[in-house]
């Protein structure tokens, strides 16, 4: 008796052992996708987690979580998942769930005959051995699902989750435990507490990554109208900043795609695209500090700076019609009819105001030109009082004899300026960790590798390559815009032209340059083109 007594407290005791080394076993495994969750930020993928990971936990083939409507009592299907038959959908998948939602409450009573309902109604958890046998709910949906696709649904877990204010933000749903064989087995009570203890883990894992994405959208949306009030003063801009974000996205995604050549080694992370948008979308922001007259600046002249020139020209015309008439007067001759010299100087002057309306419009100044310009600017005739005044202005001298284009020197180092004013605003804004290059990147998108870039002068690989990306695609918008007043848009060809003759200046990048052009990214999303091999480099 006493060895049999012995034989059974030492198989007690290794029982229990036994028991406790499995307890164990499951709080490490609960902790550790407690973990798992917690680390997650991207809401799809959470939910795809936690419907995989509690599939785990408890050894089951199937799982489907709700989330409770923000504005309705419904329950709204999220992820489905079936191991045994490969179906998953919701999530980061692109299979969409089309399922109807489940309405909580029917005619304002609690929708008790079905059973998620019921959960997210009462928070009980609820442990079905075998739908086919239960009462009390209505499976007919499931035995449908079973008819249609040959399945058969048996057991069932379904708990509610509950965020740390005890408030239901969903419903978990598993279905069919399997045995180590395989076999379909109920779920065994000891996993009720414990997933129910996981779905309040996974519901506090929900509302964090709910409220980060609420922040994160709200911080976008925020930069997004920011960008669009400064673009709003001017235009013929607007959407610029826009378009250059989308562009440079679209060059780091496709650079992520390459296996070959000079990125097949570069791989920018999900945060580092992000970044490169948000970066792209407030490149221009120093902007709000230059003169609107600058900004908004058509020709080398506008508005009354222009009508002022043309005024003096008619002034002049005036004068020098009255002083005839004066000397008519005189002279006995008769009066309004023009001698030959006054003749040749009314020629003359409109020959300079034809002159003037054409070096007025922005473009190239010729040699020939220019010299037509610095003679008129020593040109001067007598204002009423017989004081000499000069045809054009010091200062409208300065503007039409600008070579190219329709900016001043000083006026295109004001615009320049705008890269240190980026940097400034942006460096004073609290960014997150994931964010915190979008200063760089942003003020770095007018360096050049030959160092002849500004406003540091950086050469190389100093500039991080988001930035050497980032001048690309703002290079690009700028030659095809199809809003700027001063310029028509560059051809397509022409424009790629351009670009491999900064490419071969080492002014950009010779590398993007070419990724760009041979994939033809400005009108192609990624996956469309082919892996990037350069042609030179094959052995």
């Amino acid at each position: 008796m006493d060895s049999e007594h012995s034989s059974s407290n030492g198989n007690s005791i290794e029982q229990l052992q036994a028991e406790l080394a499995a307890t164990q076993a499951d709080m490490d495994r609960l902790n550790q996708i407690g973990i798992a969750l917690s680390s997650e930020k991207n809401l799809n993928r959470l939910l795809e987690k936690i419907v995989s990971e509690v599939r785990g936990f408890t050894h089951c083939d199937a799982g489907t979580l709700y989330r409770v409507h923000e504005k309705r009592p419904q329950l709204l299907f999220k992820i489905m998942q079936t191991e045994s038959t490969g179906y998953y959908a919701g999530g980061t998948t692109e299979n969409k769930i089309t399922l109807p939602p489940v309405e909580m409450y029917v005619d304002g009573e609690p929708n008790h005959a079905n059973v998620s309902a019921h959960v997210a109604v009462t928070k009980e958890v609820v442990n079905i051995p075998d739908v086919y046998e239960a009462e009390g709910f209505d499976f007919t949906g499931p035995k449908k699902y079973d008819e249609m696709t040959g399945y058969r649904t048996e057991s069932m877990l379904v708990v509610p989750m509950l965020d740390h204010t005890d408030k239901v933000i969903g419903v978990l749903q598993l279905i069919n435990a399997l045995s180590p064989e395989g076999e379909r087995i109920p779920f065994e009570e000891r996993f009720e507490s414990m997933v129910r203890s996981l779905t309040s883990q996974a519901a506090v894992a929900i509302n964090n990554a709910l409220l980060i994405a609420e922040i994160e959208h709200l911080f976008k949306a925020l930069v997004h109208y920011t960008v669009k009030a400064i673009d709003a003063r001017s235009p013929h801009t607007a959407g610029h900043s826009s378009r250059v974000a989308k562009l440079s996205k679209r060059i780091a995604q496709d650079m992520n795609l390459q296996t070959a050549g000079p990125f097949a080694d570069i791989h920018f992370t999900e945060d580092q695209i992000e970044e490169i948008w948000v970066a792209g979308i407030m490149h221009d922001v120093g902007k709000i500090g230059v003169p609107e007259d600058v900004l908004e600046k058509r020709n080398k002249l506008d508005g009354a700076k222009f009508d002022l020139v043309l005024g003096r020209l008619d002034h002049i015309r005036d004068l020098i019609l009255l002083r005839a008439e004066v000397e008519n007067a005189r002279n006995g001759s008769p009066s309004g009819e023009p001698d030959a010299d006054t003749e040749a100087q009314l020629q003359a002057l409109a020959e300079d105001k034809e002159f003037i309306l054409w070096v007025n419009k922005p473009g190239f100044l010729a040699p020939e030109k220019k010299e037509i310009l610095d003679n008129l600017s020593k040109k001067t005739y007598l204002d009423i009082e017989g004081n000499e005044q000069p045809y054009i202005t010091p200062y409208e001298y300065e503007n039409f004899s600008v070579i190219k284009g329709n900016l001043t020197a000083g006026e295109r180092k004001r615009i320049q300026y705008h890269v240190v004013e980026t940097s400034k605003m942006l460096n004073k804004l609290p960014f997150t960790d994931k964010l915190k290059q979008v200063p760089v990147i942003a003020g770095s998108h007018h360096e050049w590798i030959n160092g002849g870039g500004y406003p540091k002068g950086l050469k190389g690989d100093e500039i991080p390559l988001p930035a050497r990306i980032m001048c690309i695609a703002d290079v690009w918008d700028a030659l095809t815009a199809q809003d700027r007043p001063y310029k028509p848009p560059i051809p397509v060809d022409k424009s790629c032209k351009i670009l491999e003759s900064g490419a071969e200046h080492k002014e950009f990048d010779a590398d993007v340059v070419k990724l760009f052009i041979k994939h033809q990214l400005w009108e192609k999303k990624p996956g469309e083109i082919p892996e990037f091999a350069d042609d030179d480099d094959k052995s």
